[in-house]
């Protein structure tokens, strides 16, 4: 009898025992094959279908998110536009021609901007807790989760959605002064960061390059995308601005859907 033995299969990728090598593309690179299949029409409809389905807890969320715009702007109005708007300090021109300012500025003062400016930064981080929180509950939505109204105002990595919040703002400034054009595509290719920052949490700087990764290899797909729900928003805010709680909700889940299928991440049906 033959003591042949087969040959040994050849080792893997790298040297004996290493894993195969990572599949190629970042955080934004396509799943392979493509899409999962995403169209228009799916996301349209499973943002309606999901609101449909958490109507009482979003349109609750919207109304937090509201009252908590109006306590801020109530703060500012007390702390600052009644003390200004009791002054009794004027400007005119006098006799010989000359601008000159008279009377008590009341209200107005170095202590007034230093509290105007702290508000502004309140409201700057009150805006990223939510905008975050929309994204959190929304992509637990596609997750199979139910959208919760506390869940919004959670403070879950603040601080990656301030940063990359500020250097989407900034690079879309700086685009917008060079002809406007660069500032709508910068704003554009980095529609997706906070979601990376949410999902992934991925560091600020790597999360706008995933999402310019993701937009670019979806190119075409994201401009749809982008051109309905501007539509739906449209229609919403024509509807006497009610049907914004309609609209914005449909368009959250609508792309969170999106992300989840460009990327290659499973959905919840």
């Amino acid at each position: 009898m033959s003591n042949f033995e087969p040959p040994a299969p050849p080792p893997p990728p790298g040297g004996h025992g290493a894993p195969p090598p990572p599949p190629a593309g970042g955080y934004g690179g396509p799943p392979p094959g493509g899409p999962d299949n995403w169209d228009v029409g799916a996301a349209v409809n499973y943002g309606w279908t999901k609101f449909q389905a958490n109507v009482g807890q979003m349109i609750l969320a919207a109304l937090a998110i509201f009252a908590g715009a109006v306590l801020i702007y109530g703060i500012a109005f007390f702390a600052i536009i009644i003390p200004a708007g009791d002054s009794d300090y004027s400007c005119s021109f006098n006799d010989a021609g000359e601008y000159a300012c008279s009377g008590d500025n009341g209200g107005l003062g170095i202590l007034s901007l230093i509290v105007l400016a702290l508000l502004y930064v309140v409201f700057f981080i009150y805006a990223q807790v939510i905008g975050a929180g929309l994204i959190r509950e929304g992509l637990g939505v596609t997750e199979g989760r139910s959208f919760t109204t506390a869940g919004v105002f959670k403070f879950e990595n603040i601080g990656n959605v301030i940063v990359t919040s500020l250097l989407v703002g900034v690079g879309t400034f700086i685009g917008t002064i060079l002809c406007v054009l660069p500032g709508i595509i910068f704003g554009f290719l980095t529609m997706f960061s906070l979601f990376f920052v949410v999902d992934k949490n991925l560091a600020p700087v790597d999360a706008i390059k995933a999402s310019i990764e993701l937009v670019r290899n979806n190119i075409g797909s994201t401009i749809i995308w982008y051109l309905v729900a501007y539509v739906i928003a449209l229609v919403g805010a024509v509807l006497c601005g009610v049907g914004l709680l309609v609209a914005i909700p449909v368009i959250l889940v609508g792309t969170c859907y999106t992300y989840k299928k460009l990327s290659g991440q499973p959905v919840a049906p």
